[in-house]
């Protein structure tokens, strides 16, 4: 919260300073390349959250499918890999937890600050979920500039997933020595 001015007019003509304290809802920007797309299997969380517009990572980074879910992950191995596309939204403190409810944030990503350059041109700052303590193998995988419709299609949301697959498939891409 920040405290806040005002000036009025006191009873008898003279000015009084009014301080007062407002809540300020802070806004951040994400980046988001996988199943939290519009019209993707989890881009209902993001439904009436404000979208910025599409971009590409400034930088190339691998976007690999892995796990037995078909799972999209960006790895955070600088240089290769191509400029990945995705979409920039701007949430509040209260959007971004759900979505790393979704995430599993910090234990499964983890959010890196990248920049991203907008179709207008523009260049911003966003956090983005990243798969930082990866299995080297995952790095022999395909990769691609975006996760299209045809791969989400492949995608198992965690709502129709085995009942008893809980976290356990976190193993097939994560290396918890890292």
């Amino acid at each position: 919260k920040q405290w806040y001015q005002r000036r009025v007019r006191g009873s008898l003509g003279g000015l009084l300073t009014l301080m007062f304290r407002r809540p300020v809802r802070s806004m951040s920007l994400v980046f988001v390349y996988g199943t939290l797309k519009k019209g993707f299997p989890n881009g209902y969380l993001l439904d009436g959250v404000e979208y910025v517009g599409t971009g590409k990572l400034v930088d190339k980074y691998p976007l690999v499918i892995g796990s037995r879910f078909n799972i999209p992950f960006v790895l955070p191995v600088k240089g290769v890999g191509h400029h990945i596309e995705g979409e920039v939204y701007s949430v509040n403190a209260e959007q971004l937890a759900i979505l790393d409810k979704l995430e599993g944030y910090p234990d499964f990503y983890n959010k890196f600050s990248l920049p991203v350059t907008l179709d207008s041109s523009k260049t911003v700052s966003c956090s983005a979920y990243v798969l930082d303590r990866f299995k080297d193998d995952l790095l022999n995988k395909p990769m691609f500039s975006e996760f299209s419709e045809d791969q989400a299609s492949a995608y198992l949301c965690p709502a129709d997933r085995p009942k008893d697959s809980g976290t356990s498939f976190r193993s097939d891409v994560m290396d918890y020595s890292k």
